[in-house]
């Protein structure tokens, strides 16, 4: 948890500096991604809230954590659900977009890290049953799956000939589609174990 502290402000940064970024470069596709890190940045919020709750006995803890659990699937279900509005936005408006090739270098390796991680830290969360920190790292496989999607923009970028308008949305939508059922199972969750 104390990674995820420092994690939530990091993540409010980050979406100002893309906001920033989108609207200086004029990349939609940064400001969309603001959009779903903000999000995220609320999810954590919401998880570091949940673990530094006042002591309480085990059923009354268990019951705020799985209502945590699911208002976190909330909040992921809504931001990939703008991600994917977002990301059809920008197909219909056939906007390019170009990257610098070492810029798409460093958020490819950035991406990938973020990916493995999270996974390694699903099972590990699982493994110990311990359900607010795998609200965490579910957060964290959604945001890296989102991130795949930005990813592919960007190697695209410079690798394809042409316009890749319409291969970043289909990434979109299916990288968008997985992070919603991502949310949909936090929020279907019906027990603790």
């Amino acid at each position: 948890m104390y990674f995820t502290r420092i994690a939530v402000p990091f993540n409010a940064i980050l979406a100002l500096a893309r906001i920033i970024l989108g609207v200086f470069s004029l990349s939609f596709i940064l400001f969309i991604q603001a959009l779903f890190n903000i999000g995220m940045a609320l999810a954590k919020h919401t998880a570091v809230r949940t673990h530094g709750a006042a002591p309480m006995n085990e059923a009354e803890q268990q019951a705020v954590q799985l209502k945590s659990y699911r208002s976190i699937g909330w909040m992921i279900v809504f931001s990939s659900g703008t991600f994917i509005l977002f990301c059809s936005v920008l197909t219909f408006s056939n906007t390019e977009i170009k990257y610098d090739p070492h810029i798409a270098v460093i958020i490819a390796t950035v991406t990938f890290t973020e990916l493995v991680l999270s996974i390694q830290g699903i099972v590990n969360a699982r493994k110990d049953k311990k359900l607010i920190m795998e609200a965490v790292k579910l957060t964290n496989f959604a945001s890296a799956l989102v991130s795949l999607a930005m990813t592919q923009a960007a190697l695209l970028s410079f690798t394809y000939e042409g316009n890749a308008v319409g291969y970043n949305m289909i990434s979109g939508l299916i990288f968008g589609t997985l992070s919603v059922f991502i949310g949909l199972y936090m929020i279907l969750k019906r027990r603790l174990a």
